[in-house]
C-alpha cells in the first residue's frame, strides 16, 4: 500500500508542478517583461529568454509531465495488480485518471493562470534547471519541431492585438471608455485620410490677402482665430498670425506677412501629417488636390479631435462640426 501511495503521490506532485509552470509561462505577457526590465533587469532578461525560446521550456515541461504520468500509471498499476489482482486494474486506472485530471491539470493550471505574476520569479529558476537536466530530450524535440515548422513564420499584428486589449480592458473596467477610445484612435490614425478630418474650404475662416493692416484691424475683434489663411481670387497664399500684425505699418498688405504652409494631398494619412506638424511646430497644414486646387486646411485641433473621438469646443465656437456645415452648404447649392 505504501508504494502505491508513493507512486501516485510522486506522479501527481510532479505533474502538478509542471502544469503550474506551463500555465505561468504561457500567461506571461511582453508588457509584464518590459515592466520587470525597469524593476529587476536580471529577472526580466531570464524571462525574456524563456519567452523568446518558448519551445525549450515547453519541451522540458511536457517531457517531465509525460514521464511522471507514464511512470506513475505503471507503478500504480503494478502495485494494484500485486495487491488486489488484475480485476481491479481498471478501477485503479479510472481513479488515477480522475486524480490526475483534477489535482495535476485543472487546479494547478487555474492557479498558474491566476497567480502567474507572483509565480513568475520562482518559475524561472525551476524551468532553467529542468532545461539543463532534460537537454537531450529538448534537443530531439527541437529537431522535430524545426522540421515541422520549417518555412512558417508568425506574423502578429501588434496594432490589432493592442486594440483588442483596449476593448477587453474597457469591458473589464480596467480602463474607462474614454481611455479605450483614445488608445484605439491613436493606433488607427495611420488608416485615416486627411480628407476625412480636414476643415473644408467652404467653412474655413480666411481673409483677403490684398487687405491692408488697417482694414484687417477693424475686423480683428470679430475673428476668434489667431492663425488665418490668406486667399485672393481663390488662390491660396499661406496664412498670417495676428501677433505679426502688431509689428507692421497700417498700410502693409497681409500678403507681405504671409507664412507658407506645408501642402498635403487629401489621400495622405493623418498620422504622417500629425508627425510633420509636431516636427515643424506648425498648427496648420494646407490640403490641395493633384492639380493644385486648394481644398481646405487641417489643424492640430482636427487631429487631436480625431484621437480623442470628440469635438474640442471653446466658448467662442458657435458650430460644433464644421464638416457637417460644409456638407449642408454643398447640398444647398445643389438644390438651387
Amino acid at each position: 500500500m505504501t508504494l502505491l501511495i508513493v507512486y501516485a503521490a510522486i506522479s501527481i506532485v510532479i505533474s502538478f508542478v509542471c502544469s503550474i509552470l506551463e500555465a505561468t509561462l504561457l500567461s506571461m505577457t511582453p508588457s509584464y517583461i518590459a515592466k520587470m526590465q525597469c524593476e529587476t533587469p536580471i529577472l526580466a532578461e531570464k524571462l525574456g529568454k524563456l519567452k523568446d525560446n518558448l519551445d525549450r521550456p515547453l519541451a522540458a515541461i511536457l517531457t517531465l509531465n509525460t514521464v511522471a504520468h507514464t511512470a506513475g500509471a505503471a507503478g500504480v498499476g503494478a502495485q494494484v495488480t500485486a495487491m488486489y489482482g488484475s480485476a481491479y486494474l481498471g478501477i485503479a486506472s479510472a481513479i488515477m485518471t480522475v486524480l490526475i485530471l483534477v489535482l495535476s491539470e485543472i487546479i494547478p493550471k487555474t492557479i498558474g493562470a491566476t497567480y502567474w505574476r507572483q509565480l513568475a520569479p520562482s518559475s524561472v529558476t525551476i524551468l532553467n534547471v529542468m532545461i539543463v537536466c532534460l537537454k537531450p530530450f529538448i534537443f530531439m524535440s527541437e529537431q522535430i519541431t524545426r522540421r515541422i515548422g520549417q518555412g512558417y513564420s508568425h506574423n502578429i499584428d501588434m496594432r490589432e492585438e493592442i486594440i483588442a486589449m483596449a476593448h477587453v480592458a474597457k469591458d473589464t473596467n480596467d480602463i474607462d471608455e474614454d481611455e479605450s477610445r483614445v488608445i484605439r484612435n491613436i493606433l488607427d490614425l495611420h488608416n485615416i485620410k486627411v480628407k476625412d478630418i480636414m476643415t473644408p474650404r467652404g467653412v474655413v475662416s480666411y481673409v483677403d490677402a490684398n487687405m491692408n493692416i488697417n482694414d484687417f484691424e477693424a475686423l480683428m475683434t470679430t475673428i476668434p482665430f489667431s492663425r488665418l489663411p490668406l486667399l485672393s481670387n481663390d488662390e491660396f497664399f499661406g496664412y498670417v498670425h495676428k501677433s505679426d500684425i502688431l509689428h507692421h505699418e497700417g498700410e502693409t498688405k497681409l500678403l507681405a506677412l504671409a507664412k507658407p504652409l506645408e501642402v498635403y494631398l487629401p489621400t495622405q494619412n493623418a498620422e504622417h501629417v500629425f508627425n510633420d506638424m509636431l516636427r515643424s511646430r506648425n498648427h496648420l497644414a494646407s490640403i490641395h488636390d493633384e492639380l493644385g486646387t486648394w481644398l481646405g486646411i487641417v489643424t492640430m485641433e482636427d487631429i487631436l479631435e480625431t484621437i480623442l473621438g470628440r469635438e474640442i469646443v471653446d466658448e467662442s465656437d458657435t458650430n460644433v462640426d464644421m464638416r457637417k456645415i460644409a456638407k449642408a452648404k454643398w447640398l444647398k447649392r445643389l438644390a438651387k
